[in-house]
């Protein structure tokens, strides 16, 4: 499993930066926050993987694809044709069933894991500790980072191209036909 995570995390990522198409390299972006998430769900790291699901890919990649989307970018209409793109991701999954089946079967693979683990704190706890104690500066610093990116998304939106006039209502109620001639 840890194989497969790491294979998509992998393309995902080089996927990224090769994908013309701008909201198809933020959903590939998605993927890699998925799978390092999945990856951190397979070391036990639960809090550590559902920070990665509900910061990056519900926060932070969705506010990158309605910014892209709003922006208006043009995009060339090439053929493009994820073909050979379908046909690894259809061998990895064979290659991890395939490697799946042969751990369950056989004592093929062997893990040397020494971990240490502390039974009587949990990861949360460490996490909290070392974020409010030692980086409380750093982290305080990252909220303002985020709120200042909020805002800077919020005015990317704004519309400044239409032209809106300012309206005098006292002016055109007072304005009758005498009233113009005079100046004329």
């Amino acid at each position: 499993m840890l194989i497969f995570f790491n294979l998509i995390l992998i393309f995902a990522s080089l996927f990224v930066f090769l994908s013309e198409n701008p909201v198809h390299s933020i959903l590939f972006l998605v993927l890699v926050f998925l799978s390092a998430s999945g990856i951190c769900f397979y070391f036990g790291a639960d809090f550590l993987g559902l920070l990665f699901v509900i910061i990056y890919v519900g926060a932070i990649a969705i506010l990158f694809i309605f910014i892209i989307m709003m922006l208006n970018i043009k995009i060339k209409n090439k053929a493009l044709n994820y073909f050979y793109f379908f046909v690894f991701i259809g061998f990895l999954a064979f290659l991890q069933l395939y490697l799946g089946l042969s751990k369950c079967f056989s004592n093929f693979f062997f893990f040397n894991s020494n971990f240490f683990f502390f039974d009587s704190l949990s990861i949360e706890f460490f996490i909290g500790q070392t974020l409010y104690n030692y980086f409380t500066f750093c982290f305080l610093i990252s909220g303002i980072i985020l709120l200042i990116a909020m805002i800077g998304a919020i005015v990317l939106t704004l519309n400044y191209t239409s032209k809106h006039f300012k309206k005098f209502l006292f002016r055109q109620q007072v304005r009758t036909d005498n009233f113009l001639s005079f100046f004329n």
